[in-house]
């Protein structure tokens, strides 16, 4: 399974969206995440490689965006 730390998470929420998590939630999103990772990775053998994974860097950072507009 990927590698997505607790402080990983803490860290990206707080530079992108301000958010602060507790350690053990941080803990339980990455977690959760690094299943996704996972599961992401074996899209092509169920024939869903056309499927972008629900974190890749383009959904991040249009998310990142649409919350920045939201604050002005």
């Amino acid at each position: 399974m990927p590698m997505l730390t607790g402080e990983t998470v803490r860290k990206t929420l707080h530079d992108l969206y301000g958010y602060e998590v507790s350690d053990a939630d941080a803990e339980a999103i990455a977690h959760g995440a690094g299943a996704l990772f996972t599961l992401a990775q074996h899209m092509k053998s169920i024939g869903l490689d056309d499927v972008a994974p629900p974190f890749g860097y383009p959904m991040l950072a249009a998310e990142a965006d649409r919350l920045a507009k939201a604050k002005r």
